[in-house]
């Protein structure tokens, strides 16, 4: 009779999901700036537990993460303008998304009254666009054992694209809204992205590893799942004044450099880069306002690109 009860266990489960949440806003509204990994021992919750916080439970709040990995509401937001407190916001949000998935006529009604909720006007100024990420299944057994081998530094086998793979497994990290394993190869001691969507079965193995310097050190150099390990080098661009205080307001790259600015309002920029892929997109992007300086093979292969793009297209 009572069979479609919640449970006591799951009823305590959920209770600790929504005081977290709670606590992460009101952490973010007094602009506290946490990063994950405080979050993460403040909880005492896992990497992807937070994941899942920030990208799906707390979505469609305008949440955004600096330079210095610290999370914050942007600018001009804040829960203050809403008539109702975290608590009661958070009630009437997840309530609501517990219907957006039927179709996406409901998905866009839940986001409008949603937005409304956000201002007492009920005219919100904001338009909160999510993030768009690959889908994958985070409850997914593959991810359970993945997280599970981190968790506990157990070396993994790999099966992808029918080949055999051991690797050290240090991360499940998204690039670009894609997500990836990170982690060292084995066979060449060097580390790898490795796509999630790829992976057609793991195994856990019994053998143990230990890292050689903590993690985040590690995830500080790496911009991009093209990453190279062991490969780091720096390139410098010439910034026009006209597009410099994009720069100034905020790094395009963690390892982002202004080394000079000019009278005129040009700046000199360094990045620390692995690859050219890295900073690849970021220069085409501003074109013409960006000039590579150094170094001068990256600089000559960058114009020959553009030189036979122009090339085909004007032939085409």
């Amino acid at each position: 009779m009572f069979s479609n009860l919640p449970s006591k266990s799951k009823k305590r489960d959920s209770d600790k999901v929504l005081t977290r949440l709670i606590l992460i806003l009101q952490k973010l509204s007094s602009n506290e700036l946490p990063t994950r990994k405080d979050l993460m021992e403040e909880f005492n919750v896992s990497a992807k537990t937070i994941q899942r916080d920030l990208n799906e439970r707390l979505i469609y709040f305008p949440i955004e993460e600096t330079s210095l990995k610290q999370l914050k509401f942007i600018d001009g937001f804040s829960l203050n303008k809403s008539s109702l407190n975290e608590d009661e916001m958070l009630f009437i949000y997840l309530s609501l998304s517990q219907i957006k998935d039927i179709n996406e006529s409901f998905e866009k009604k839940t986001f409008e009254i949603f937005s409304k909720l956000l201002s007492p006007t009920f005219s919100s100024p904001y338009y909160i666009k999510p993030k768009s990420f690959e889908n994958i299944d985070m409850d997914s057994k593959l991810l359970n054992d993945i997280e599970r081998a981190i968790e506990y530094k157990n070396r993994l086998e790999l099966i992808l694209n029918n080949t055999r793979v051991n690797i050290e497994p240090y991360r499940i990290v998204s690039f670009d809204g894609i997500w990836y394993l990170f982690g060292k190869e084995l066979e060449n001691e060097k580390i790898k992205t490795y796509f999630i969507h790829q992976i057609q079965k793991i195994n856990i193995l019994k053998e143990k590893y230990t890292l050689e310097k903590p993690i985040h050190e590690i995830l500080d150099n790496v911009h991009s799942a093209w990453f190279e390990d062991g490969n780091q080098f720096d390139v410098e661009v010439k910034v026009n004044s006209c597009v410099a205080y994009n720069f100034k307001l905020k790094d395009v790259l963690p390892s982002q450099e202004i080394l000079e600015e000019y009278e005129n309002g040009d700046l000199l920029i360094k990045f620390k880069v692995s690859t050219e892929e890295d900073v690849d997109n970021i220069i085409k992007a501003w074109i013409p306002d960006v000039k590579i300086v150094s170094p001068k093979c990256y600089k000559d292969k960058f114009v020959n690109e553009l030189e036979d793009y122009i090339r085909n297209y004007s032939s085409s």
